[in-house]
């Protein structure tokens, strides 16, 4: 990833949203056109500002839905006791709404890009072992397998194929 991707990384929530200025947003497309990488980050970011818009109507049509009968005909002292049940109904329902969606601690999934990611690079951890399992074969090349070996564990630590290399280099 090229050190302009980084900068236009930062830049494409703004983007999407139509917040930046008419320079930045020419440069972040121009930078689209030409980037594959940058256009998938883009597109799996819509998908997630999408699918955060549904949630956020879904929970408006929650609260919507919510009707508290109140009768015609009702004398003051009798108003004033519906009054502070629907109010404390009322209360205790936007009170368990607003601990579901912001207070109660949710899992954290991984984004499209980070999964992304991940499989890129099992991949090229995976390919790199290979390499130095072809290079271990050879009594002359044994020092140089030893160093991919060691670079697979520094380089990708949480892949299987590092957990390979460790086991090989002991």
């Amino acid at each position: 990833m090229a050190s302009s991707c980084r900068e236009i990384e930062h830049m494409l929530v703004d983007y999407a949203d139509g917040r930046l200025s008419a320079g930045e947003s020419s440069e972040v497309a121009a930078h689209l056109a030409k980037c594959e990488y940058c256009r998938r980050i883009l597109a799996a970011l819509k998908r997630s500002l999408e699918l955060a818009g549904v949630i956020w109507e879904d929970g408006l049509a929650e609260m919507e839905a919510v009707r508290i009968p109140i009768p015609k005909k009702v004398r003051k002292f009798q108003w004033t006791k519906y009054t502070a049940v629907a109010a404390s109904i009322l209360l205790v329902f936007v009170s368990s709404i607003v601990w579901r969606t912001f207070l109660r601690p949710t899992r954290k999934e991984p984004t499209f890009a980070e999964i992304e990611r991940r499989i890129t690079e099992s991949g090229s951890a995976a390919r790199l072992l290979a390499a130095a399992d072809l290079l271990a074969k050879y009594t002359d090349t044994e020092a140089i397998a030893k160093r991919q070996y060691h670079y697979v564990v520094r380089k990708y630590p949480e892949t299987p194929a590092a957990a390979e290399a460790e086991l090989r280099i002991k």
